[in-house]
């Protein structure tokens, strides 16, 4: 068997074994760049197949079914650069593709009688359809791994010394030049960039992958957030609720949060009159205004809740008695300033006093103030 048959066998080989990789590869992930390769490299396999039969058996029909295969396969890498770029043309755009394709392979055997100069045409579209894969397949905007540029490179070699075939073919170097050996060897060549086209191809389903996978992790962790904020947090308000201050409570008691703090709870006076007067979309607005104005007299590290209906509770972690008051007292001022009074109770949790307890205490010491404010009301009145 000569030489550019052996070669041309051993090219083969590796294409069906490639066809084979990307088949069941595809099967698993169904991405039209993908579907493509998979196709290309079939395309390639099959037109390898036809052109050794054509070898031996001298078929004209055999020869054109290799060309037109072979240029499909230059087409169908360009389909899968502009499917990884998430570009695509339309089907009725492929098949004006397909008709110079159709023609070249059909009159090619035909109109020219010498083989190299037939071999050189088909470089030359090779070439022109593998370079222009690897321009379309070129990261232009998005950073790129170390795949796709491979894959980019590779094709781009492909395309280079299949114009170099070309090139020796219309004796451009010469009439001393090794034309008939640089035939021969070409197909050992090509399989050997062809397997470095395989890794680049793999290495990029590897990365686009990766990609995928940490674009899906983002995502899901942004929904884990947001139902996070939708279980711990009232709807109306944006304070927490009480579910968070189970968990403070839970933290207070192992030990996990500080053991010294104090509790503020808070009741508005007049939302009752606010939803009697003007409604309960007046009333639902005034709930808001006061927790914007509590938690802008918070520290980051306190805890803002609403506790029920008209009633906050400001967990102070780490103020002993003083300092605790004096937020206390800014915080129902800032209350009385936009015109929604509120009244408070404060309570001290330490070693040796429960949390829960010091929210007994500020809810008794609130209900009093509040008692206290209705009859100052009812004299005045």
């Amino acid at each position: 068997m000569p030489l550019f048959e052996i070669a041309t066998a051993a090219q083969l080989a590796g294409s069906v074994v490639l066809a084979l990789f990307f088949v069941l590869l595809e099967r698993h992930d169904p991405r039209p760049y993908l579907a493509d390769w998979m196709a290309a490299w079939i395309a390639q396999a099959v037109a390898l197949a036809v052109f050794l039969a054509s070898l031996r058996w001298g078929s004209t029909i055999s020869l054109a079914a290799y060309l037109f295969l072979e240029a499909g396969h230059g087409l169908l890498l360009c389909a899968a650069a502009r499917h990884y770029h998430g570009r695509s043309l339309r089907r009725s755009r492929y098949g004006w593709m397909l008709l110079p394709l159709g023609a070249w392979a059909a009159a090619g055997p035909v109109l020219i009688s010498d083989p190299l100069v037939l071999h050189a045409t088909q470089y030359a579209v090779l070439g022109a359809t593998e370079l222009a894969a690897a321009a379309l397949l070129w990261p232009r905007h998005e950073p790129a791994g170390m795949g796709v540029r491979l894959t980019s490179q590779v094709l781009a070699l492909i395309g280079l010394l299949h114009a170099l075939h070309v090139a020796a073919f219309a004796g451009l170097f010469g009439p001393d030049a090794p034309t008939l050996l640089l035939l021969q060897a070409g197909p050992f060549v090509t399989l050997l960039l062809q397997t470095l086209l395989a890794l680049g191809m793999v290495l990029t389903v590897m990365e686009s992958t990766q990609r995928a996978l940490a674009t899906s992790n983002a995502h899901l962790q942004e929904a884990e957030h947001r139902l996070k904020i939708l279980a711990e947090t009232d709807p109306l308000t944006g304070c927490f609720n009480r579910r968070v201050f189970r968990e403070l409570v839970d933290g207070v008691r192992s030990g996990r949060e500080g053991m010294q703090g104090a509790v503020l709870m808070l009741d508005m006076d007049d939302l009752k009159d606010v939803n009697d007067r003007q409604g309960h979309a007046a009333g639902d607005d005034a709930i808001r205004r006061a927790a914007e104005a509590i938690r802008g007299h918070t520290r980051a590290t306190d805890i803002v809740v609403r506790w029920g209906g008209d009633e906050f509770v400001v967990v102070i972690p780490g103020a002993s008695g003083a300092y605790a008051q004096a937020r206390r007292d800014e915080v129902a001022n800032s209350l009385a300033i936009i015109g929604l009074p509120a009244s408070a109770g404060l309570a001290v949790y330490e070693a040796g006093k429960d949390i829960m307890v010091a929210v007994d205490e500020a809810d008794r010491e609130m209900y009093a103030a509040k008692a206290i404010r209705k009859r100052k009301a009812s004299v005045t009145g």
